[in-house]
């Protein structure tokens, strides 16, 4: 259960939709803010950096 931002009545989730939420009272409803997570990208583009460099030295 939750707090309506609209009318401060109490809110509860949404049984057809996940992640959303709606107000008993005043039937406002809303989405629940999303975790963000990091795709795991950085690793990779490190090791291609420093392949970029490697190639670069080796052509000059």
């Amino acid at each position: 259960m939750g707090q309506c931002p609209q009318c401060g009545g109490d809110a509860a989730p949404d049984p057809e939709r996940s992640g959303v939420l709606w107000c008993l009272s005043c039937w406002h409803a809303w989405t629940l803010p999303r975790e963000s997570h990091c795709p795991g990208h950085r690793p990779v583009l490190m090791a291609s950096l420093r392949k970029l460099a490697e190639y670069r030295d080796r052509c000059r």
